[in-house]
């Protein structure tokens, strides 16, 4: 038997709306290339900084350590579409089985199996304690470049928890 939490989330027709339209960007090499700039700002200051990663996977099972990923439904769907490019395809029965688990569906065997489309918050975040005084900043800083990318081009904007978006993002493609 499933329980509540592998039920599908149920989504409005806005939500879908929206999340046809992240796809729809997702799709744009002009928006991917945005997208892409960001994320290299964000690697730049990564190795300026050298933050200690463990490559434990802590990070990405968000019950075990006590916080929750939450990401733009248009890093949602870039994430979703790129990685099924690269023969990674997530279902809803992914997803379910994850938020039951209380991890990432994209984690395997304590690796990000995404890793080089991963979105932004997975990027920023070190658990390195040095991390602390940086990140918070650097994860504003970036995610405004988002939002000015939505604005810019007309892109419905949500920041979501993680699970939540790609589940829209996959019940929006099916």
């Amino acid at each position: 038997m499933n329980s509540p939490a592998s039920q599908p989330p149920r989504f409005d027709d806005e939500d879908l709306a929206h999340a046809r339209a992240w796809l729809d960007a997702a799709s744009d090499g002009g928006v991917l290339a945005e997208i892409d700039t960001v994320y290299q700002l964000i690697a730049d200051q990564i190795e300026a900084r050298r933050p200690r990663c463990e490559a434990s996977g802590r990070c990405c099972n968000f019950m075990g350590h006590g916080h929750l990923l939450y990401v733009t439904g248009l890093e949602a769907a870039a994430t979703v579409q790129r990685a099924a490019a690269a023969g990674i395809a997530i279902s809803e029965a992914d997803i379910a089985a994850a938020r039951d688990r209380g991890d990432c569906p994209y984690l395997v065997e304590k690796l990000c199996g995404v890793h080089t489309v991963k979105p932004l918050g997975c990027r920023v975040y070190f658990c390195d304690p040095t991390a602390q005084d940086w990140q918070q900043d650097l994860s504003e800083r970036t995610l405004e470049l988002m939002r000015s990318l939505h604005t810019r081009r007309a892109i419905p904007y949500r920041y979501a928890e993680w699970r939540w978006l790609l589940s829209l993002v996959v019940a929006a493609g099916a």
